[in-house]
């Protein structure tokens, strides 16, 4: 039986999730993670040149969208017919990528607001490639409310959507998608998690409980160019979603519409994480013009070797408002 192949972001429970759905869709599939656009565009043309994909039945890119010239590139070739597309941020369909036809990247639709897990889902279930159960049904949808930040409007189901989110942050990438795995193939009727895996959430959350007023305390303040208020402040990854959850429930005592969470440990030279405080404050406006891009309540701008380097001699305050006013030019 031919390998398939999937590329997908590896930052989230998102990109993730499409690799639990091809572990249960095929027999045989390779998946590689990357951390952005950027670098799939680089993994994605080196195999086209070395003739990698020659070995493969199809190949999948989820959760993040092919950018040129790999977009003509396939578009130009044989592999148009075995290449497909799936992702939901915003970025990429105001740069026109959704005009191929194997691509497939919808924001929002009939449905509600999508996800790559709940397209790629669609795609495997419209194809007969994989066999739908009410558990799979629910992980997807879990999935999709975390993702899309919905999981807040959602209470108790919410609640286990972020749970996920938590729960990848506790024990990995790899750990993450052998766990829920096994899970979905060993119970199709519902989707719960185990004590074991309830006990690490709940010591997570303490985790952050005790440990984000700290790192805020480090935060700096700012108004960018559109004299919007923000803070940003350098931390770990994996805190990005719980800061802004934090200054969100704890009054935004600062006013602000925006945070950064400037990441060295994310991707090759860091990343610039841009979360929405503000209702309905479109972060993904202010990445864009920075050299990224996402959704309206999440988003994200690299940065560079030599961004890196100047701000690691700057005084702190120096260093973030150096980085949050730089720009991130391939």
């Amino acid at each position: 039986m031919a390998k398939n192949l999937l590329f997908s972001h590896d930052s989230d429970i998102d990109g993730l999730g499409c690799a639990v759905l091809s572990k249960l869709a095929f027999y045989d599939v390779d998946c590689i993670f990357v951390a952005n656009v950027e670098k799939l565009e680089l993994i994605f043309r080196e195999y086209i040149n070395l003739h990698k994909f020659d070995e493969y039945a199809d190949i999948y890119v989820t959760d993040l969208a092919l950018y040129e010239p790999s977009l003509t590139m396939v578009a130009e070739s044989s592999l148009k017919n075995k290449v497909h597309v799936f992702d939901h941020h915003k970025r990429a369909i105001e740069a026109g990528m959704n005009k191929y036809s194997f691509t497939k990247i919808v924001e929002e639709d009939k449905k509600g607001k999508r996800c790559g897990t709940s397209l790629f889902y669609d795609y495997l279930i419209e194809n007969n490639l994989i066999i739908s159960t009410p558990a799979i049904r629910e992980f997807v949808e879990l999935t999709r409310l975390e993702d899309t930040w919905e999981w807040k409007k959602s209470k108790v189901v919410g609640e286990k959507a972020h749970d996920l989110a938590i729960l990848f942050n506790a024990i990995g990438l790899n750990n993450y998608i052998s766990s829920i795995t096994f899970k979905l193939l060993n119970n199709p009727v519902s989707f719960e998690l185990s004590e074991e895996e309830k006990d690490l959430i709940k010591s997570k959350k303490e985790e952050y409980n005790n440990f984000l007023q700290s790192i805020l305390s480090s935060a700096e303040y700012f108004l960018d160019e559109n004299n919007n208020k923000f803070g940003i402040v350098f931390a770990d990854y994996e805190y990005r979603n719980e800061l802004a959850e934090y200054i969100r429930n704890h009054g935004n005592l600062e006013a602000i519409k925006y945070f950064i969470v400037v990441a060295m440990d994310k991707g090759e030279f860091g990343q610039k994480s841009y979360r929405s405080i503000e209702d309905n404050f479109d972060v993904n406006e202010v990445a864009v013009m920075h050299g990224g891009g996402g959704h309206p309540g999440a988003a994200s701008v690299n940065i560079t070797k030599e961004q890196k380097a100047k701000a690691l001699v700057l005084t702190k305050k120096e260093g973030l408002k150096y980085l949050a006013d730089s720009k991130y030019l391939i």
